[in-house]
């Protein structure tokens, strides 16, 4: 008597019932002994190996040279990701953080991350992004990639934040390289993607740029032709005149003021159905095409001079804020920030998400425009936020100690209304390491349901750091 004997003979009598089909007579084992060939069967079926299929759909995963998060920083990173009240913002600096890092969820903890590794993905690994795309047909799959890992052969399978930082950090060591692998992808490209993939040589511009930028003037999108105009004019000779220039220039007064010592004072004239409430994007969109060079020749004013004229028009200065940060002149920004320190809180309300940074150039563009002892954003979740997202990175640490300090924050924690768990969230995933200690210190006489998210953050961030 085998198993197989049991499973083809003896098994389906019992389950059919022995009076309609009586127990066959098999060797060993007498017809009427029904407890023991249920007994026997049982046991043969308990101990069995099941028999394998013949053919096996196997779920092969990539490969992912990430660490994985070490037991010392798994159990704070699950619960503080799946606490009711952790927000994206919380999620966003965890995700930042296993991305700079190079750290990956550990596998057993996919199913519970589901949500966050859904729309983190692009930050944890080829792991995470296979876990996301498990349910996608694999011909709809984007490749898996890291963020420091698309190479010559696979950056066009990547997303198209991706390509662009691709592309960026090609440009910093071999321009021309990096401009030869767009053009061979550029003409199946769709605009939106054209938008963005152009902007990326603004990284190591130069001459040798100048054949590829005229072919794009006369691209069929015309956010494309404006953006190889900027690029083209920063060159110098540019190959056609700026339409959007003409039509800056017609909103903008020239004038001498002044007694003893005439100055010229610029000033922007805003069209009559431009509202208060709408007056941002506006300019956003009027200046968006625009550069400083460009403005200062047509209106015959030095750069050096063209802050000095516009500072008593704070729309002026909120548009040469935007033409500064997207020419890159940080000390014109920073003088436009004397001026008007609310320009980066204009910048999150009108939409203005159209620029990337480098890591240093990143830190530069917000020690220029972030002035917190002297103007706070209210409410402040919107434009913190937008900064957040951003620059995709914590605050420089003058920048965040100007913020503990400013007497905006000490009225949060010292008013009647304090602030929620939503702001306190916000500012621990913009703390840098070194003043979180001052932050815990700062919101520990808050109340529980107020911090105590806000401390989880701390403390998985300090985890995530510490990983060796």
């Amino acid at each position: 008597m085998n198993v197989r004997d049991l499973k083809a003979h003896i098994l389906p009598a019992l389950l059919a019932g022995t009076r309609r089909q009586p127990l066959p007579g098999v060797a060993g084992l007498q017809p009427d002994s029904l407890l023991g060939a249920l007994s026997l069967s049982g046991q043969a079926l308990r101990f069995a190996m099941p028999e394998g299929p013949p053919e096996f759909d196997v779920d092969s995963w990539p490969q992912d040279t990430r660490r994985v998060l070490p037991e010392s920083v798994r159990p704070r990173m699950l619960r503080l990701l799946n606490a009711n009240r952790c927000t994206d913002d919380s999620e966003l600096a965890v995700a930042l953080a296993c991305s700079q890092l190079r750290l990956r969820p550990h596998p057993f903890d996919l199913p519970k991350l589901d949500g966050f590794v859904r729309r983190h993905s692009q930050h944890l690994g080829v792991a995470a992004q296979y876990w996301a795309q498990r349910d996608t047909k694999t011909e709809s799959r984007k490749g898996y990639f890291d963020e420091d890992g698309p190479a010559a052969e696979n950056w066009t399978e990547v997303p198209i934040a991706v390509r662009v930082a691709y592309l960026e950090r090609q440009r910093e060591h071999d321009p021309a390289a990096a401009r030869s692998a767009l053009e061979q992808v550029w003409p199946g490209e769709p605009a939106d993607a054209r938008v963005r993939l152009i902007g990326a040589l603004q990284t190591g511009l130069r001459e040798d740029d100048r054949a590829f930028l005229e072919a794009a003037l006369k691209d069929r999108a015309p956010r494309v032709r404006m953006i190889a105009y900027r690029m083209a004019a920063r060159l110098g000779g540019s190959p056609a005149n700026n339409p959007s220039l003409a039509a800056c220039l017609e909103r903008i007064q020239k004038e001498k003021t002044g007694v003893l010592k005439r100055r010229v004072a610029l000033k922007l004239e805003l069209p009559a159905n431009v509202k208060e409430n709408t007056a941002n994007r506006w300019i956003r969109e009027q200046f968006a095409d625009v550069t400083f060079d460009e403005l200062a020749g047509a209106l015959e004013i030095p750069i050096a001079s063209l802050v000095a004229a516009a500072k008593d028009d704070q729309n002026l200065l909120f548009a040469l804020a935007m033409v500064a940060t997207t020419d890159r002149r940080f000390h014109a920004l920073a003088e436009i920030a004397n001026e008007l320190p609310d320009a980066w809180g204009r910048m999150s309300e009108s939409g203005f998400d159209e620029f990337s940074f480098a890591d240093e150039q990143r830190e530069h563009w917000v020690e220029s425009i972030v002035r917190p002892r002297e103007w706070m954003p209210e409410p402040a979740l919107p434009a913190w936020g937008w900064l957040l997202r951003r620059i995709q990175s914590k605050l420089p640490e003058k920048v965040m100690r100007d913020v503990l300090k400013s007497k905006w924050w000490s009225d949060q924690l010292g008013g009647e209304k304090k602030p929620g768990t939503e702001v306190i969230q916000l500012f621990c995933a913009l703390c840098p390491a070194g003043l979180r200690d001052k932050l815990r210190e700062q919101i520990d006489e808050l109340d529980a349901d107020r911090k105590e998210v806000g401390l989880m953050l701390l403390d998985t961030l300090d985890g995530l750091e510490a990983v060796q």
